[in-house]
């Protein structure tokens, strides 16, 4: 395992630039100015799945203009990244960087920066491998290996790592910004079940650090996102025994959403903690009239008897009786797995080509579950289009325990609240934005309901919730950055002024 005192790959390698043929190392880094505009546009928008995306053609609309990367290039190993660093160094460039291209903000466009798009890293998932030395179960990848690539991988060995419930979601960003993963109510945020990161730092140290080594650091890591001030190169994660799954699955009609969202309440923080419990409003199916409640109950059970014990005592208290329309029948305690919820997630997913938005809240603890369903009420029986989603996540107990361990993610409640609008055409753009800040805003008017929001399906272009990201005691991503990167070399935080193109540095 590498040591913080490890020294750095020679910093004096000069990069390739715009000749990807030549097979030297570092790996090329293509400039703009010397690519065609289609060429290198298909480069820095590769990955990125929201096709609600900066018009880097346009010159008349500045802002726009102002997200234009300078250059791009795929490292492929710990020496290509530190050149790239220094290359941004000597031309006064900022470094963004990519994993999976998931994030809703396209987090990793930004301007006049060097895009470090890490999906070939070390061979991709061909970087997995396990850790022995480091304690059984312990396994190491690159930032763009995906929650499902990885799991594919620890399979194989009778083991999960709690990721992203969508499989092509990069760990990166993922484990960077917390980590709302499977079962996180009761298993924790998966950034929690790092145990140390491999990073260059914008001063061009090859580090390792955990909760002894650059501590500080190691703290950011789980928690700070995009304003983490260095390229993570590997993370180091424990990991889960791998159990059967069992799933039940309830529809309602939206009518009935105040009285299924207070049961959900009142269940959750005495639920079986083998249980992820999430409440979905969307077009189920896209030819309905109205949106369709779905309440899914997913259990990580040893047997089906141990299935059966939680799951029993949902269906046995059912708030009111399910849908009986044959395109959604309900389900009570059937086999599932991994493999089949990934299939499903991307079957629900947006075609490609759909432009998204998306802002998500935390909910006050202090509201009652009738309190809670009234406020939400709105966004859930008010879908914009026949692709949009709206979802509550049960957080309880998790969120009422101490975290593990030093992390500096800590914001977050009893209710995780997120709306997804989804549409295929720009001429609806202003109608699914207006909807989306309607419903914030609406939200935002209600004294004391807000608690804060979640980094993963933020947008700080579009609201910014008040700066509430981190909790109180946990540490500002400021003070981090100020250290370890005092000239803004990494790309932090994507906000309105840069967006504005008013400075490049922040």
């Amino acid at each position: 395992m590498p040591d913080a005192t490890d020294p750095a790959p020679d910093t004096n390698m000069t990069p390739s630039v715009n000749n990807p043929s030549s097979g030297s190392s570092p790996a090329p880094i293509i400039l703009r100015s010397a690519t065609p505009e289609s060429e290198f546009n298909s480069l820095i928008f590769s990955r990125i799945f929201n096709h609600r995306r900066p018009d880097l053609s346009s010159s008349t609309i500045p802002w726009q203009h102002s997200r234009h990367p300078h250059a791009y290039c795929k490292p492929l190993t710990v020496s290509d990244v530190v050149a790239c660093v220094d290359f941004a160094r000597k031309k006064d460039k900022r470094i963004a960087i990519r994993s999976g291209g998931h994030s809703w903000a396209c987090w990793s466009i930004r301007y006049d920066s060097i895009l470090l798009d890490m999906i070939d890293f070390e061979g991709g998932v061909g970087s997995i491998r396990w850790e022995r030395e480091m304690g059984e179960g312990v396994v190491s990848c690159g930032p763009a290996v995906t929650s499902g690539g990885l799991n594919e991988f620890l399979a194989e060995g009778g083991r999960m790592f709690p990721g992203g419930h969508c499989p092509d979601v990069g760990l990166g960003g993922f484990l960077l910004q917390g980590g709302m993963g499977w079962n996180c109510k009761n298993w924790g945020w998966a950034c929690e079940y790092v145990v140390g990161v491999d990073v260059v730092t914008a001063g061009l140290e090859v580090l390792h650090i955990n909760e002894t080594k650059n501590r500080d650091l190691f703290h950011a890591a789980r928690g700070a996102g995009p304003a983490f001030p260095a390229v993570v190169t590997r993370f180091y994660m424990k990991t889960l025994s791998l159990l059967p799954m069992w799933q039940s699955l309830y529809f309602f009609d939206i009518t009935k959403f105040k009285e299924v969202l207070e049961w959900l309440i009142e269940l959750s923080p005495t639920a079986s903690p083998t249980l992820e419990i999430v409440l979905v409003s969307s077009f189920v199916p896209q030819s309905s009239p109205t949106p369709t409640l779905t309440a899914v109950f997913t259990s990580f059970a040893p047997s089906h008897t141990a299935a059966l014990s939680a799951l029993t005592p949902i269906h046995t208290s059912l708030p009111c009786p399910p849908s009986a329309s044959p395109n959604h029948p309900s389900r009570f305690c059937e086999p599932t797995s991994l493999p089949e919820e990934y299939a499903a997630q991307l079957a629900g997913n947006a075609a490609p080509g759909f432009r998204t938005r998306s802002d998500n809240a935390y909910l006050s603890n202090d509201l009652s579950p009738a309190q809670v369903a009234a406020a939400l009420d709105p966004a859930f029986s008010s879908l914009p289009t026949k692709q949009s989603t709206a979802l509550w996540f049960s957080m309880n107990p998790t969120s009422r325990r101490a975290r593990k361990g030093d992390m500096m993610l800590s914001m977050q409640s009893d209710h995780y609240f997120s709306v997804y609008a989804v549409w295929e055409e720009e001429k609806d753009d202003g109608v699914c934005d207006s909807w989306v800040r309607d419903v914030f805003a609406r939200l935002e008017e209600q004294e004391g309901t807000l608690a804060g929001s979640y980094l993963g399906d933020a947008d700080f272009q579009f609201r910014k919730a008040g700066g509430k990201f981190w909790g109180e005691g946990r540490g500002d991503p400021g003070d981090v950055k100020a250290k370890w990167d005092g000239e803004g070399r990494i790309c932090g935080l994507l906000e309105g002024h840069e967006a504005l193109g008013e400075g490049v540095r922040g």
